[in-house]
């Protein structure tokens, strides 16, 4: 069975609830040992400085001639709870009926009859105790006192309690943390979640509003210019929807009457003969329409770079002018070939269609030229027209545009929009300016390579 994935809100909670519980345990642990180390340390010094004192006192008092051990041990007043015993000539002497020999550690034991002074840790009817030991070679005895560490003890276990709940409480404060801040990281995705369902809707005025953080204002300009992107593309599909349609019903409408006078079977012949040829001009104008429609899908779609090869552009301007049945005299072509890379129909097809439209629009085809400029390779066509207005230089390159006197021209208006659409996946650009003639001048861009040997002529 596979298991759901956690959700980013429940990982950010679990990673700050995490870091929130080592956090405290390290804090708790190093607070812990510090704090058992200095007690521990602290109660040891004064445990073994009052048994000190306390043997001193037992030394003197042994040291009296008469006086019995256990009136001496008797008349010593240790800490509460303190237990003195004392080792002399083999007997063992307690302050306590429930203490004796057995009380006292096995290893201190050995210690200090060996003549050194030493402390250890034990328990004594199951109570914590801590017995120092010193010998008192004086009066040939060895002297313990044990005292009891149950408050000790209980201050560690109280200690560590308090510490075990303060790193439970770090551990779900960071968790709380951890939630609030993933609510915060998360909400500026749900706003988006939401702005998105709404454009999916069809709401594409939809926008993210601004915000002040330096983070996030990317993300939101990023997605607000996706969304501009969206809007301007589906009004540009809606447009073109509407000019095909436009375009299209013209050649239709005059088929559908043509059709209307053929089957009027009218003995005419001018009549029928001029029927004839334009029910030829309007499907061939029809048919023009919907194959650069298609070529312009297949751009769209994306070039397939297999069909890329290298080409001599001057072999593909002269192949063009020939194929057309233009002037070759009309062709400027520099002293070296120049090569690009690209798909030779679809560079042979931009260049007829520039021809034509200096033809159709622009009065006639002055001259065409071939030169390098640095690593572009510039096609340049210049008719003999009245020009483009500077303002309508780029919009003539829109699918179905047409400019002042254009506009009254035979034509479908998407020639120049497949020859920008084409060098556009080129890697150049084309642009329209004006002729040193005074005519409008056509000038396309595309990155050079250098042919080899083999490659050139081929067009």
């Amino acid at each position: 069975m596979r298991l759901q994935p956690i959700g980013l809100r429940s990982r950010v909670t679990l990673v700050f609830g995490g870091l929130a519980l080592v956090v405290s345990i390290s804090l708790a642990l190093g607070t812990y040992l510090t704090a058992r180390h200095f007690l521990v340390e602290q109660r040891e010094r004064t445990a073994m400085r009052q048994a000190f004192v306390d043997a001193s006192f037992v030394r003197e008092g042994l040291l009296t001639s008469g006086t019995q051990v256990d009136d001496v041990l008797a008349s010593t007043s240790p800490p509460n709870g303190s237990v003195l015993i004392l080792s002399r000539s083999g007997q063992w002497y307690s302050s306590s009926l429930s203490a004796g020999r057995d009380a006292v550690p096995a290893e201190l034991r050995d210690i200090v009859e060996s003549g050194s002074a030493a402390s250890t840790w034990g328990r004594l009817a199951g109570e914590p105790v801590l017995a120092v030991g010193t010998p008192l070679t004086a009066v040939d005895a060895v002297f313990f006192e044990i005292s009891p560490a149950r408050e000790l003890s209980s201050t560690l276990a109280t200690l560590g309690w308090a510490l075990t709940a303060f790193a439970a409480l770090t551990t779900v404060g960071g968790a709380l943390i951890g939630r609030a801040a993933a609510r915060q990281v998360i909400a500026p995705l749900e706003g988006m979640a939401r702005a998105t369902a709404r454009i999916a809707g069809g709401d594409v005025a939809t926008r993210l509003e601004a915000t002040g953080d330096p983070d996030l204002s990317v993300i939101v300009g990023s997605f607000n210019a996706m969304v501009e992107a969206l809007q301007e593309r589906l009004d540009r599909d809606a447009r073109f929807a509407a000019d095909v349609a436009h375009e299209l019903r013209s050649p239709v409408t005059a088929m559908m009457t043509t059709v209307g006078v053929l089957e009027q079977a009218s003995p005419d012949p001018a009549r029928h003969a001029q029927a004839v040829a334009l029910l030829r001009r309007e499907v061939h104008r029809l048919g023009n329409a919907l194959e650069q429609l298609l070529a312009l899908g297949r751009l769209e779609a994306g070039v397939d770079e297999r069909e890329r090869q290298p080409i001599e552009l001057g072999e593909l301007l002269s192949n063009a002018l020939r194929q057309t049945h233009r002037a070759a005299r009309l062709l400027s072509l520099p002293g070296d070939p120049i090569g690009v890379l690209g798909d030779k129909g679809a560079l042979r097809r931009t260049v007829i269609n520039l021809l034509d439209n200096a033809d159709i629009h622009g009065g006639g085809i002055v001259r065409v030229s071939l030169e390098r400029d640095g690593r572009w390779a510039v096609v340049v066509v210049d008719d003999a027209g009245p020009g483009v207005p500077a303002g309508e230089r780029q919009r003539i390159f829109e699918r179905f545009a047409r400019s002042g006197s254009r506009a009254a021209r035979p034509g479908t208006g998407l020639g120049l929009s497949l020859v920008s659409e084409t060098v556009r996946t080129h890697g150049g650009d084309v642009r329209c300016g004006e002729s040193p003639d005074g005519g409008a001048r056509f000038a396309v861009r595309l990155p050079v390579i250098e042919l080899d040997p083999t490659t050139r002529g081929q067009a």
